[in-house]
């Protein structure tokens, strides 16, 4: 709590005018601590009241420890729930399993059940881990959204995780990235009838593009956002808790920026790294620092597995955006705030 409590305070001192801010649980599984999470939540409440600012709160859990009582707690705080789910059970069951070995699909299954019955603060989402071997989007898209009820899907293909065999082979990812396209279409359907189907990785293209993002970096890390692990060091982003990736100080000594605009000044140096040139520049801004840690050894660097895969996906986006803007163009001013 201590470690907790530190961080909240090093958030306030380091961004003090924000109108709004963000308290995210990650794990491993957060709700295997549910008594710290408690603890954390009850004094973020009385200190951002304390300023008159508000607070949300988030988790992703993998719903095995989700029962009424909890599912009441989260939904009372407002604590917004990802479930990491992979779809039907043969998919689910391939990497989810019991320290005994068992899959744990049923239970999930079961659990995320109750809580999309009984939660009702804020949409819950399903979050889809792609792993070697899996590449079926619209077949886990359909169960998760239309079988269960999920109000999002949004999927994870992985590529360049420190255990080789599941990450997805080149031809897989390409795969992948068509199958996402045949999901687009049926997103496209739906939008010009108005309607939403959840599939957030494009949503949030479409939410980009309606709202003129231009990105200089990729995401937030080490900009809007840090995470801090349980020694109470401060880490780019949650993916590189754990990693050899220098820390950026900690909730003692607060953050070391520097250390910190350093990094990231090597990330907007795009001289001889091609994205200068590259006409999904600021949308992409060069991909998530953790991929290229992974595959390259280096956050700085771009993630050129991606690049080729990248660029057909935005123009399919565009493609689609301009569709809908031209057809029905209220879908936008429905759903997207």
């Amino acid at each position: 709590f201590d470690t907790a409590r530190d961080s909240i305070e090093m958030l306030l001192a380091e961004s003090p005018d924000q109108e709004r801010y963000s308290l995210v649980f990650f794990g491993g599984e957060p709700l295997t601590n549910l008594p710290l999470i408690k603890q954390i939540v009850e004094f973020a409440e009385q200190r951002f009241a304390e300023i008159g600012k508000p607070v949300d709160f988030s988790l992703t859990t993998n719903a095995t420890l989700l029962n009424d009582k909890v599912i009441d707690y989260l939904d009372a705080h407002r604590v917004g729930i990802a479930v990491s789910i992979d779809g039907p059970e043969a998919y689910h069951d391939r990497n989810r399993l019991t320290v005994g070995g068992q899959g744990t699909y049923a239970t999930v299954e079961k659990k995320a059940g109750r809580l999309l019955s009984r939660y009702r603060s804020r949409p819950v989402g399903a979050r889809v881990t792609l792993t070697r071997g899996v590449t079926d989007i619209e077949t886990i898209w359909d169960h998760l959204f239309n079988n269960l009820g999920f109000a999002e899907v949004g999927f994870a293909p992985v590529t360049s995780g420190d255990m080789a065999d599941y990450n997805l082979t080149p031809d897989e990812l390409a795969q992948v990235f068509d199958n996402m396209k045949r999901l687009g279409r049926r997103y496209q359907e739906a939008a010009l009838n108005n309607r939403s189907i959840g599939f957030s990785n494009l949503h949030q293209m479409m939410t980009d593009l309606h709202q003129g993002t231009s990105k200089a970096l990729p995401c937030g890390a080490g900009v809007g956002m840090v995470a801090i692990d349980h020694e109470g060091d401060v880490n780019l982003c949650h993916r590189f808790t754990g990693s050899e990736l220098p820390r950026f100080g900690s909730v003692e000594e607060g953050i070391d920026r520097a250390g910190l605009n350093q990094f990231i000044n090597q990330r907007l140096d795009e001289s001889d790294k091609g994205c200068s040139s590259c006409r999904i520049r600021k949308l992409c801004a060069g991909g998530c620092y953790h991929e290229s840690y992974a595959r390259y050894g280096d956050p700085a660097r771009p993630t050129y597995h991606y690049c080729e895969l990248m660029r057909d996906w935005v123009d399919f986006g565009i493609e689609v955006y301009s569709s809908i803007m031209e057809h029905n163009p209220n879908f936008y001013d429905t759903y997207i705030a």
